[in-house]
């Protein structure tokens, strides 16, 4: 009985705006079920108690009331006008008139769509909105980020602290993100200690700046449960439609390895997704280099920090938080020499470190006469006689 009422709301609250749809999956349940669908229904929509032969009539009466309104008025009415109609006018059991929605479609829709545990959206209302986030970002030619989020060493508080004091870090670690996201922002709790946030029409550079201030909320929050005292930290991941991705699941996917890789460099931290595989040997390069912004018209100078270096590509330090897939010019002084090495690169790195941003960017055009000179630059620094260990 339980499974199918939980079928009738679901029915209810998918197919609230298209009432073909649901007058279809109510002809299949009821195929299903048989007559046992009729009173759970009326009692759902009209809290009115039936047996299986009235509440079957009476069904039959509301639709065929729907019909007489709408050739009345010469307009579509909808079935739950239709409904109070009938039971304030023909069937006459409303004391007062009141569309049911919105006492128990609301209560109902909430059970439906609500982590019971944590107050956040579940993952069945998140797949729906990560869908429909896809549909109007791709038709109105639009972006948006994904945060993916993950509890640190949680089987270990559980084992330490009990599950209970595991419940009770997890609600409220959720209120945390509840507080600090904005309303246009969908929280959901994926699974687990695993939470998610949909940030609409969000470039991942500026998701990046609420998913630190989540993760610094959440390692000042101090707990404590049943006399035992305890803090918790958070890792996250950042992946972007259309930057990283072009589907749900693979923009799900690229969020969880970003997830997964700030964990790997010590947790605690937000990393974004990127391409970047690291595939050349990389070299300590401390030093100052000018970086101009491509983008920018005119291109303006910006004096930055590096700190490695290789044949793929350059981390630097900068005060100024560039995007992902900017196009960068970056003029690297030559050592006993007066020219400098021009090279262009895209930015695939992106992370915030108290007042400044690590930046990395992935060098493109690199061939011929700029490429020999670039690798005979990185041979002497290495101290190596030729390219055979710099990946070329």
């Amino acid at each position: 009985m339980e499974n199918l009422k939980q079928a009738i709301i679901d029915s209810l609250v998918d197919y609230a705006g298209n009432e073909e749809k649901f007058l279809q999956t109510l002809d299949q349940l009821v195929e299903k079920y048989g007559d046992r669908v009729y009173p759970i229904l009326l009692k759902l929509i009209a809290h009115l108690d039936f047996n299986e032969k009235n509440a079957r009539q009476k069904w039959k009466e509301i639709l065929a009331h729907q019909k007489s309104m709408s050739d009345l008025l010469n307009r579509p009415v909808s079935l739950f006008i239709a409904v109070c109609d009938f039971f304030s006018t023909v069937e006459k059991s409303f004391q007062s008139p009141k569309i049911v929605e919105l006492d128990v479609f609301e209560r109902t829709a909430q059970a439906s769509n609500f982590d019971s545990l944590t107050g956040l959206y579940n993952r069945g209302f998140f797949d729906l909105a990560l869908i429909g986030e896809f549909n109007r970002a791709k038709r109105y030619g639009g972006g948006f980020s994904l945060l993916f989020l993950d509890l640190d060493d949680f089987k270990k508080l559980n084992d330490t602290y009990g599950h209970l004091a595991g419940d009770y870090a997890l609600r409220h670690v959720a209120e945390l993100v509840i507080a600090e996201k904005r309303t246009e922002d969908i929280a959901a709790r994926y699974g687990g200690e695993e939470m998610v946030v949909i940030l609409p029409e969000t470039h991942k550079v500026k998701s990046l700046v609420i998913g630190e201030r989540i993760r610094q909320k959440v390692e000042d929050l101090k707990m404590s449960y049943s006399g035992d005292e305890f803090s918790i930290t958070l890792s996250g991941g950042l992946a972007g439609y259309p930057m990283d991705a072009s589907d749900e699941i693979s923009l799900v996917r690229c969020a969880d390895r970003a997830m997964y890789a700030a964990k790997a460099a010590g947790k605690n931290r937000i990393k974004l997704f990127s391409e970047d595989k690291r595939q050349y040997l990389r070299i300590d390069y401390i030093g100052d280099v000018q970086v101009n912004d491509l983008s920018e018209s005119p291109p303006k100078d910006l004096p930055v920090k590096s700190k490695d270096l290789s044949m793929g590509g350059l981390l630097f330090l900068s005060d100024k938080a560039f995007q992902m897939g900017d196009h960068l010019q970056v003029q690297m002084p030559l050592p006993d020499e007066d020219s400098r090495l021009v090279l262009i690169g895209k930015v695939v790195r992106v992370e915030k470190f108290d007042d400044n941003y690590e930046i990395g960017i992935s060098f493109l055009r690199l061939a011929g006469q700029m490429k020999n000179r670039f690798a005979n630059f990185l041979s002497e620094l290495l101290g190596v006689d030729g390219e055979e260990n710099l990946n070329l």
